[in-house]
Protein backbone atom coordinates (compact mmCIF):
# COMPACT_ATOMS: atom_id res chain seq x y z
CA UNK A 1 0.00 0.00 0.00
CA UNK A 2 1.31 3.34 -0.90
CA UNK A 3 1.55 6.12 1.35
CA UNK A 4 -1.04 8.12 0.03
CA UNK A 5 -3.58 5.50 -0.12
CA UNK A 6 -1.82 4.83 3.77
CA UNK A 7 -2.46 8.33 4.81
CA UNK A 8 -6.45 8.02 3.42
CA UNK A 9 -6.91 5.00 5.81
CA UNK A 10 -5.14 6.18 8.64
CA UNK A 11 -7.29 9.68 8.49
CA UNK A 12 -10.47 7.65 8.00
CA UNK A 13 -9.89 5.71 11.20
CA UNK A 14 -9.79 9.39 12.85
CA UNK A 15 -12.48 11.16 11.02
CA UNK A 16 -14.83 7.81 12.49
CA UNK A 17 -13.46 8.01 16.06
CA UNK A 18 -13.38 11.86 16.01
CA UNK A 19 -15.56 13.78 14.10
CA UNK A 20 -18.82 10.92 13.22
CA UNK A 21 -20.17 9.66 10.00
CA UNK A 22 -19.21 10.56 6.14
CA UNK A 23 -20.98 9.90 2.81
CA UNK A 24 -19.65 6.12 2.02
CA UNK A 25 -16.24 6.20 -0.16
CA UNK A 26 -15.52 3.77 -2.13
CA UNK A 27 -12.15 3.92 -4.29
CA UNK A 28 -9.96 0.88 -5.46
CA UNK A 29 -7.05 0.43 -3.58
CA UNK A 30 -5.05 -2.97 -4.14
CA UNK A 31 -1.58 -4.42 -2.03
CA UNK A 32 -3.46 -2.86 1.17
CA UNK A 33 -0.73 -3.53 4.42
CA UNK A 34 -1.46 -2.48 8.36
CA UNK A 35 0.04 0.81 9.69
CA UNK A 36 0.44 1.46 13.39
CA UNK A 37 -1.79 4.72 14.16
CA UNK A 38 -1.66 6.08 17.63
CA UNK A 39 -3.30 8.61 19.62
CA UNK A 40 -2.10 9.73 23.29
CA UNK A 41 -1.57 12.73 25.13
CA UNK A 42 0.44 13.88 28.33
CA UNK A 43 0.01 17.04 30.20
CA UNK A 44 0.31 18.67 33.49
CA UNK A 45 -2.93 17.67 34.33
CA UNK A 46 -2.83 14.86 36.77
CA UNK A 47 -2.75 11.23 34.93
CA UNK A 48 -4.12 8.84 34.08
CA UNK A 49 -2.84 9.39 30.74
CA UNK A 50 -4.11 7.36 27.88
CA UNK A 51 -2.28 5.87 24.58
CA UNK A 52 -4.81 4.44 22.02
CA UNK A 53 -3.00 1.94 19.47
CA UNK A 54 -4.91 0.26 16.78
CA UNK A 55 -4.10 -0.56 13.23
CA UNK A 56 -5.19 0.82 10.09
CA UNK A 57 -7.45 -0.42 7.94
CA UNK A 58 -8.28 -0.27 4.06
CA UNK A 59 -9.98 2.73 2.52
CA UNK A 60 -13.11 0.59 1.02
CA UNK A 61 -13.77 -1.20 4.20
CA UNK A 62 -12.65 1.34 7.04
CA UNK A 63 -12.68 -0.07 11.01
CA UNK A 64 -11.49 0.33 14.31
CA UNK A 65 -8.38 -2.44 14.58
CA UNK A 66 -7.52 -2.27 18.48
CA UNK A 67 -4.04 -3.28 18.66
CA UNK A 68 -3.51 -5.47 22.06
CA UNK A 69 -0.51 -7.12 23.90
CA UNK A 70 1.72 -3.39 23.11
CA UNK A 71 4.83 -2.96 25.75
CA UNK A 72 4.19 1.10 26.00
CA UNK A 73 6.19 3.45 27.70
CA UNK A 74 5.58 7.51 28.47
CA UNK A 75 9.60 8.51 29.32
CA UNK A 76 10.76 11.79 30.52
CA UNK A 77 14.05 13.19 29.17
CA UNK A 78 15.45 13.23 32.93
CA UNK A 79 15.11 9.62 32.68
CA UNK A 80 12.16 8.90 34.27
CA UNK A 81 9.49 5.54 32.84
CA UNK A 82 6.15 4.78 33.14
CA UNK A 83 5.14 1.74 31.67
CA UNK A 84 1.22 1.84 31.09
CA UNK A 85 -1.38 -1.29 31.48
CA UNK A 86 -4.04 -2.41 28.64
CA UNK A 87 -6.86 -2.15 30.17
CA UNK A 88 -9.31 -2.61 27.66
CA UNK A 89 -7.93 -3.97 23.77
CA UNK A 90 -5.99 -1.32 22.37
CA UNK A 91 -6.07 1.38 25.45
CA UNK A 92 -3.22 1.46 27.38
CA UNK A 93 -3.23 3.87 31.09
CA UNK A 94 -0.39 5.22 33.48
CA UNK A 95 -1.55 4.84 36.90
CA UNK A 96 -3.77 7.60 38.22
CA UNK A 97 -0.91 8.42 40.75
CA UNK A 98 2.16 7.77 38.43
CA UNK A 99 4.22 10.06 36.48
CA UNK A 100 2.74 13.64 35.89
CA UNK A 101 3.74 15.99 33.47
CA UNK A 102 5.30 19.24 34.24
CA UNK A 103 5.94 21.98 32.08
CA UNK A 104 9.97 22.29 30.82
CA UNK A 105 10.42 18.92 31.16
CA UNK A 106 10.89 16.60 27.81
CA UNK A 107 8.67 13.51 27.32
CA UNK A 108 8.51 10.75 24.48
CA UNK A 109 6.31 7.92 23.67
CA UNK A 110 8.11 4.51 23.31
CA UNK A 111 6.00 1.47 21.67
CA UNK A 112 7.32 -2.17 21.24
CA UNK A 113 4.69 -3.99 18.99
CA UNK A 114 3.45 -8.09 19.44
CA UNK A 115 5.99 -8.73 16.69
CA UNK A 116 8.97 -6.96 18.16
CA UNK A 117 8.56 -3.48 16.04
CA UNK A 118 10.04 -0.60 18.26
CA UNK A 119 8.68 2.91 17.94
CA UNK A 120 9.43 6.32 19.39
CA UNK A 121 8.47 9.57 19.47
CA UNK A 122 10.96 12.39 19.48
CA UNK A 123 11.82 14.04 22.96
CA UNK A 124 9.04 17.28 23.11
CA UNK A 125 9.20 20.21 26.00
CA UNK A 126 6.21 20.52 27.83
CA UNK A 127 5.90 24.34 27.21
CA UNK A 128 3.95 26.71 29.55
CA UNK A 129 0.13 26.92 29.32
CA UNK A 130 -1.61 30.06 28.43
CA UNK A 131 -4.86 31.14 30.12
CA UNK A 132 -8.19 30.98 28.64
CA UNK A 133 -9.90 35.49 28.89
CA UNK A 134 -13.47 34.84 27.90
CA UNK A 135 -15.83 32.51 25.75
CA UNK A 136 -18.54 33.95 24.94
CA UNK A 137 -21.50 32.82 22.19
CA UNK A 138 -22.96 34.50 19.72
CA UNK A 139 -26.66 33.41 18.42
CA UNK A 140 -25.91 32.96 14.67
CA UNK A 141 -27.88 31.17 11.49
CA UNK A 142 -25.75 28.87 9.62
CA UNK A 143 -27.21 26.59 5.94
CA UNK A 144 -28.59 23.42 7.04
CA UNK A 145 -29.18 20.53 4.59
CA UNK A 146 -32.41 18.92 6.28
CA UNK A 147 -34.25 22.82 6.37
CA UNK A 148 -35.52 24.97 3.87
CA UNK A 149 -33.59 28.17 6.20
CA UNK A 150 -30.63 28.51 8.31
CA UNK A 151 -31.03 26.97 11.65
CA UNK A 152 -30.41 28.62 14.12
CA UNK A 153 -27.77 28.38 17.22
CA UNK A 154 -24.58 29.40 19.24
CA UNK A 155 -21.51 30.21 17.34
CA UNK A 156 -18.87 30.16 20.26
CA UNK A 157 -15.33 32.16 20.58
CA UNK A 158 -12.39 32.31 22.52
CA UNK A 159 -10.22 34.83 23.65
CA UNK A 160 -6.70 33.74 25.46
CA UNK A 161 -5.15 36.00 27.92
CA UNK A 162 -1.95 37.68 26.54
CA UNK A 163 0.91 35.70 25.82
CA UNK A 164 4.53 36.93 24.72
CA UNK A 165 5.72 35.00 22.36
CA UNK A 166 4.48 32.78 19.22
CA UNK A 167 1.96 30.12 20.94
CA UNK A 168 0.13 27.64 19.35
CA UNK A 169 -3.05 25.87 20.15
CA UNK A 170 -5.37 22.89 20.62
CA UNK A 171 -8.72 22.89 22.29
CA UNK A 172 -11.11 20.09 23.12
CA UNK A 173 -14.32 20.76 24.84
CA UNK A 174 -16.54 18.74 26.79
CA UNK A 175 -20.41 19.56 26.58
CA UNK A 176 -23.21 19.32 29.38
CA UNK A 177 -26.59 20.05 28.89
CA UNK A 178 -29.90 20.12 31.12
CA UNK A 179 -33.10 19.26 29.32
CA UNK A 180 -36.62 18.30 29.35
CA UNK A 181 -39.18 15.63 28.45
CA UNK A 182 -42.33 16.94 26.27
CA UNK A 183 -44.88 16.32 29.17
CA UNK A 184 -45.04 15.24 32.39
CA UNK A 185 -46.71 12.30 33.97
CA UNK A 186 -50.18 12.45 35.45
CA UNK A 187 -51.07 8.58 35.13
CA UNK A 188 -49.70 5.28 34.76
CA UNK A 189 -50.99 2.50 33.16
CA UNK A 190 -50.16 -1.02 33.21
CA UNK A 191 -53.10 -3.20 32.60
CA UNK A 192 -55.46 -2.90 35.57
CA UNK A 193 -56.49 0.86 34.67
CA UNK A 194 -55.56 4.25 34.87
CA UNK A 195 -53.66 5.01 38.03
CA UNK A 196 -51.96 8.42 39.85
CA UNK A 197 -48.64 9.17 39.47
CA UNK A 198 -47.62 11.42 42.01
CA UNK A 199 -44.08 12.03 41.01
CA UNK A 200 -44.98 13.87 37.75
CA UNK A 201 -41.76 15.50 36.89
CA UNK A 202 -39.35 12.39 38.10
CA UNK A 203 -38.43 11.77 34.55
CA UNK A 204 -38.62 14.94 32.98
CA UNK A 205 -35.15 16.64 34.11
CA UNK A 206 -31.93 15.27 32.75
CA UNK A 207 -28.79 16.28 32.50
CA UNK A 208 -26.16 14.93 29.56
CA UNK A 209 -22.52 15.23 29.25
CA UNK A 210 -20.14 14.11 26.74
CA UNK A 211 -16.85 14.85 25.34
CA UNK A 212 -17.26 17.11 21.75
CA UNK A 213 -16.01 14.90 19.28
CA UNK A 214 -14.21 17.94 16.66
CA UNK A 215 -11.17 19.49 18.55
CA UNK A 216 -9.65 23.01 17.23
CA UNK A 217 -6.35 24.51 16.43
CA UNK A 218 -5.13 28.06 16.38
CA UNK A 219 -2.06 30.17 16.90
CA UNK A 220 -0.67 33.34 17.66
CA UNK A 221 2.17 33.50 14.76
CA UNK A 222 0.50 35.16 12.47
CA UNK A 223 -0.68 38.37 14.79
CA UNK A 224 2.32 39.16 16.39
CA UNK A 225 2.63 36.99 18.83
CA UNK A 226 0.12 38.43 21.21
CA UNK A 227 -3.34 36.84 21.78
CA UNK A 228 -6.19 35.69 19.72
CA UNK A 229 -9.59 36.77 20.00
CA UNK A 230 -12.66 35.70 19.53
CA UNK A 231 -11.45 32.41 17.74
CA UNK A 232 -14.43 30.34 16.64
CA UNK A 233 -14.47 26.89 18.15
CA UNK A 234 -17.51 25.53 18.64
CA UNK A 235 -21.44 25.87 17.07
CA UNK A 236 -24.27 24.04 18.29
CA UNK A 237 -27.30 24.62 16.69
CA UNK A 238 -30.94 24.37 18.32
CA UNK A 239 -31.75 20.79 15.73
CA UNK A 240 -31.36 18.77 19.34
CA UNK A 241 -32.27 19.15 22.12
CA UNK A 242 -28.68 20.36 23.78
CA UNK A 243 -29.66 24.50 23.87
CA UNK A 244 -33.18 23.68 25.33
CA UNK A 245 -32.61 24.61 28.53
CA UNK A 246 -29.33 25.59 29.49
CA UNK A 247 -25.58 24.53 27.85
CA UNK A 248 -22.66 24.31 29.67
CA UNK A 249 -19.27 24.40 27.75
CA UNK A 250 -16.05 22.59 29.64
CA UNK A 251 -13.05 24.09 27.91
CA UNK A 252 -9.19 22.81 27.83
CA UNK A 253 -6.34 24.62 26.24
CA UNK A 254 -3.34 22.93 25.15
CA UNK A 255 -0.11 24.98 24.81
CA UNK A 256 1.39 22.29 22.62
CA UNK A 257 4.47 22.38 20.16
CA UNK A 258 4.55 23.90 16.36
CA UNK A 259 5.22 20.47 15.00
CA UNK A 260 2.27 19.24 17.00
CA UNK A 261 0.16 22.38 15.72
CA UNK A 262 0.65 21.54 12.04
CA UNK A 263 -0.31 17.91 12.66
CA UNK A 264 -3.30 18.61 14.04
CA UNK A 265 -4.16 21.57 11.79
CA UNK A 266 -3.68 19.55 8.67
CA UNK A 267 -5.32 16.89 10.02
CA UNK A 268 -8.40 19.03 11.00
CA UNK A 269 -8.43 20.80 7.95
CA UNK A 270 -8.70 17.23 5.77
CA UNK A 271 -11.65 16.32 8.21
CA UNK A 272 -13.42 19.33 7.79
CA UNK A 273 -13.07 19.39 3.89
CA UNK A 274 -16.33 18.14 1.45
CA UNK A 275 -13.74 17.24 -0.86
CA UNK A 276 -10.84 15.34 1.24
CA UNK A 277 -11.69 11.68 0.48
CA UNK A 278 -11.71 12.22 -3.27
CA UNK A 279 -8.60 14.80 -2.93
CA UNK A 280 -5.83 13.55 -5.50
CA UNK A 281 -3.10 15.54 -3.66
CA UNK A 282 -4.26 15.09 0.13
CA UNK A 283 -1.90 16.11 2.37
CA UNK A 284 0.93 13.98 3.69
CA UNK A 285 0.41 14.47 7.23
CA UNK A 286 3.31 12.92 8.91
CA UNK A 287 3.27 11.65 12.42
CA UNK A 288 5.73 11.54 14.90
CA UNK A 289 6.12 7.96 15.93
CA UNK A 290 8.76 6.50 13.84
CA UNK A 291 10.25 2.86 13.63
CA UNK A 292 13.64 2.22 15.62
CA UNK A 293 14.63 -0.23 12.91
CA UNK A 294 13.39 1.71 9.57
CA UNK A 295 13.65 5.70 10.16
CA UNK A 296 11.32 6.31 7.32
CA UNK A 297 8.53 4.52 8.65
CA UNK A 298 6.46 6.49 10.56
CA UNK A 299 3.38 5.26 12.44
CA UNK A 300 -0.53 7.06 11.54
CA UNK A 301 -1.54 9.62 14.10
CA UNK A 302 0.58 12.06 16.74
CA UNK A 303 1.47 11.70 21.08
CA UNK A 304 0.92 14.96 22.20
CA UNK A 305 2.53 16.96 24.69
CA UNK A 306 0.95 19.96 25.88
CA UNK A 307 0.23 22.01 29.09
CA UNK A 308 -3.24 22.66 29.97
CA UNK A 309 -5.39 25.37 31.21
CA UNK A 310 -9.35 24.52 31.26
CA UNK A 311 -12.52 26.66 32.47
CA UNK A 312 -15.87 25.91 32.66
CA UNK A 313 -18.79 28.10 31.14
CA UNK A 314 -22.95 28.32 31.45
CA UNK A 315 -24.86 29.27 28.75
CA UNK A 316 -29.09 29.98 28.40
CA UNK A 317 -30.89 29.35 25.77
CA UNK A 318 -31.11 31.02 22.88
CA UNK A 319 -33.81 33.15 21.58
CA UNK A 320 -34.63 31.56 18.45
CA UNK A 321 -36.78 28.70 17.71
CA UNK A 322 -36.24 24.84 17.83
CA UNK A 323 -36.29 22.58 15.38
CA UNK A 324 -36.51 19.12 17.03
CA UNK A 325 -38.84 17.04 16.65
CA UNK A 326 -41.95 17.37 19.42
CA UNK A 327 -44.76 15.09 20.72
CA UNK A 328 -48.05 14.53 19.40
CA UNK A 329 -50.36 13.45 22.18
CA UNK A 330 -52.66 11.13 21.55
CA UNK A 331 -56.64 11.70 23.67
CA UNK A 332 -57.95 8.51 22.45
CA UNK A 333 -57.19 6.00 24.63
CA UNK A 334 -58.83 2.86 23.82
CA UNK A 335 -55.52 1.61 21.94
CA UNK A 336 -54.68 0.80 25.56
CA UNK A 337 -56.99 -1.96 26.15
CA UNK A 338 -54.85 -3.88 22.96
CA UNK A 339 -51.80 -3.43 23.94
CA UNK A 340 -49.45 -6.37 25.28
CA UNK A 341 -47.71 -6.20 28.62
CA UNK A 342 -44.48 -5.97 27.04
CA UNK A 343 -45.40 -2.35 26.27
CA UNK A 344 -46.61 -1.94 29.95
CA UNK A 345 -46.22 0.62 31.33
CA UNK A 346 -48.27 3.32 29.62
CA UNK A 347 -47.39 7.05 30.61
CA UNK A 348 -50.36 9.91 30.39
CA UNK A 349 -50.48 13.69 30.23
CA UNK A 350 -53.06 16.22 30.78
CA UNK A 351 -53.97 18.19 28.14
CA UNK A 352 -56.55 20.50 26.98
CA UNK A 353 -58.90 17.61 25.36
CA UNK A 354 -58.24 15.58 28.71
CA UNK A 355 -55.91 12.65 29.53
CA UNK A 356 -53.70 11.61 26.77
CA UNK A 357 -51.14 8.90 25.66
CA UNK A 358 -47.77 9.05 23.64
CA UNK A 359 -44.46 7.38 23.16
CA UNK A 360 -42.53 7.00 26.57
CA UNK A 361 -39.95 8.68 24.67
CA UNK A 362 -42.31 12.02 25.63
CA UNK A 363 -42.32 11.49 29.11
CA UNK A 364 -38.87 9.72 30.33
CA UNK A 365 -36.01 12.02 29.58
CA UNK A 366 -33.71 8.55 29.97
CA UNK A 367 -34.46 7.20 26.90
CA UNK A 368 -32.59 10.27 25.58
CA UNK A 369 -29.68 9.69 26.77
CA UNK A 370 -29.77 11.68 29.78
CA UNK A 371 -29.17 11.32 33.49
CA UNK A 372 -31.92 12.04 36.50
CA UNK A 373 -28.62 13.29 38.88
CA UNK A 374 -27.54 16.61 38.67
CA UNK A 375 -23.68 17.10 38.19
CA UNK A 376 -21.86 18.46 41.44
CA UNK A 377 -20.69 21.31 39.54
CA UNK A 378 -23.71 22.47 37.71
CA UNK A 379 -25.17 25.76 38.24
CA UNK A 380 -28.72 26.79 37.61
CA UNK A 381 -30.09 29.88 36.53
CA UNK A 382 -30.62 33.02 38.98
CA UNK A 383 -33.85 32.87 38.41
CA UNK A 384 -34.83 29.29 37.54
CA UNK A 385 -38.24 27.65 39.19
CA UNK A 386 -39.36 24.17 39.28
Amino acid sequence: MNRRNSLKAGVLICLFTISGCRDAFSPVVNNYQDKLVVDGLISNEPGPYTVKLSVSSPVNKPSYKPLSDCNVFICSKNGDTAELTETSPGEYNTLSNGIRGQVGQSYALKVITPQGKHYQTPFTEMLPPVGIDTVIAELEFKENNNYARPLGGYQFYLTTENVFSNNYFLWRLEETYEFHSQYKIHMIFRGMGLEPFFNRDSLYYCWKTRKVPEFFTGSTINIGGERLINEPIHFVNTETKRLQVRYSLLVKQYSISAEAYYYWKELQEQIEGDDFLISSQPYQITGNLVSEEHSDERALGYFTVGSVQKKRYFFDKPDTEFHYVTCIANPDLTALAYLPPSQYPVYITVTDEGFAMASNYCFDCTLWGGSLDKPDYWIDKPSKQK
